[in-house]
């Protein structure tokens, strides 16, 4: 699946593990139409303004001068950018493998003109098998289907052997037990399920991913049961049930969310930006999404690749990859697992060499909400057995009550000063 160019960084970083960065994440915008309990990165983002398609240009020559391999395009939202498709046009003009990312509001055009662009690797968030749940997550009604309809639409254009499609799951309290049956349905219809433990923290110690609401941590009695579904999915994946996770990353993930403290990192310092590192929406450089450097580059600057190249960007990276306390987002971990831990590199490879190859299937729409009936009929117990949130989905499903959690959700924000600005150009 990946172009010469992203097998070549990642041979760079395992023999050199220095300014190698195969794995970039790009925050194309700070706009959604979700306002997600557990995610606070669009009001990190919403007040920067859009890079333009030119400074798309240079960046992505930036990248690509730099040894970059695979760009993620995130937000916010990025399907909510209607020149998507030649973002991913400009960036594989530059030889670099473009990963999308969807919390289902992309169209089908949207989706095809992507495909003909050259773009075959994208993710669906999805955080439950249960609608109501979902939508509650999300803080909006019918989320969850619009995220069920995008996985029936994808999978008809993303038909090709090449292509890769996951599912993006934030696993925290309020889904733990059910990550299973997510997983089983990743695989029934030719999917990825790929995790990322929840992430909070408070308003006096901010860090622009993460929420502050402590309803999605973990309470001691969670976790024995949460050491069971670790146990479960590693069983699951020797199987052959499609998770990307590593070994290594699960029981790092368990560790975080245990202790707040990950297991992944080599003597507490991560890889950025030697071998990843991400781009806020204006074009500027920053170690990862929790961090806004006070003193930065952008990757519009045609200088950019020099500045990289001259450790530039790593003097001005160094106090804060140094003094952070630890993450746990997903790809940077198992970038730095893949690359330091030879038997998650040989899970890596295999990986590689195994996804896609036509897995994704293409069903009629009434066919996924079938397959998850299905699902649910076999983990009943899991899906009756939520006291510890059923007051609060019971409300949310009524209309009326619901209208009430949405304002006090909006207070709650407001009074958090979790607010979604305009762009600072644009007032």
């Amino acid at each position: 699946m990946f172009s010469l160019k992203t097998k070549f960084s990642i041979l760079k970083a395992l023999l050199f593990k220095r300014k190698a960065p195969y794995y970039i994440q790009y925050y194309i915008n700070g706009r959604c139409h979700l306002k997600c309990k557990q995610c606070n990165i669009v009001e990190t983002n919403s007040n920067v303004k859009e890079a333009s398609l030119e400074e798309i240009e240079i960046i992505g020559k930036n990248i690509a001068d730099i040894g970059g391999g695979v760009v993620l395009l995130t937000g916010g939202e990025p399907f909510l950018r209607k020149d998507i498709h030649l973002i991913v046009k400009t960036l594989k003009k530059n030889n670099l493998d473009v990963r999308l990312q969807t919390a289902g509001i992309a169209t089908t055009e949207q989706l095809e003109l992507c495909y003909k662009e050259g773009a075959r690797d994208l993710n669906i968030s999805l955080d439950s098998l249960d609608s109501n749940k979902q939508d509650y997550i999300n803080s909006v009604p019918n989320s969850w289907d619009a995220a069920i309809d995008a996985i029936s639409r994808v999978s008809n254009v993303f038909s090709d052997e090449s292509a890769i499609c996951s599912l993006g799951c934030v696993l925290s309290k309020f889904n733990f037990r059910e990550i299973p049956a997510i997983l089983e349905f990743a695989t029934k219809i030719g999917w990825y399920l790929s995790l990322v433990p929840v992430h909070i923290t408070t308003q006096e110690e901010f860090m622009g991913f993460r929420s502050y609401d402590n309803t999605f941590l973990f309470e001691e009695g969670d976790f024995e049961e949460l050491e069971k579904v670790i146990k479960k999915l590693i069983e699951m994946k020797s199987q052959g049930y499609n998770l990307f996770d590593s070994e290594s990353y699960l029981w790092s993930s368990y560790n975080f969310l245990k202790t707040g403290k990950e297991t992944w990192r080599k003597k507490g310092v991560c890889d950025s930006p030697d071998l990843y590192f991400a781009i806020r929406p204006n074009g500027e450089f920053t170690t990862c999404c929790d961090y806004t450097l006070e003193e930065t580059k952008s990757l519009a600057d045609p200088n950019f690749s020099k500045y990289y190249k001259e450790g530039v960007l790593h003097k001005l990276s160094d106090p804060y990859v140094k003094n952070c306390s630890g993450c746990h987002y997903g790809s940077y971990p198992e970038v730095t697992i893949s690359v330091r831990d030879p038997k998650a590199f040989i899970e890596r490879v295999k990986l590689v060499l195994t996804q896609g190859k036509g897995k994704v299937k293409s069903l009629p729409k009434i066919e996924y909400y079938n397959i998850i009936n299905e699902l649910k009929e076999k983990y009943k117990d899991v899906y009756e057995g939520q006291p510890h949130m059923s007051n609060v989905l019971i409300k949310w499903k009524d209309p009326s009550s619901r209208k009430e959690l949405i304002k006090q959700d909006n207070e709650v924000r407001k009074n958090q000063n979790r607010l979604r600005l305009r762009p600072k150009d644009d007032l």
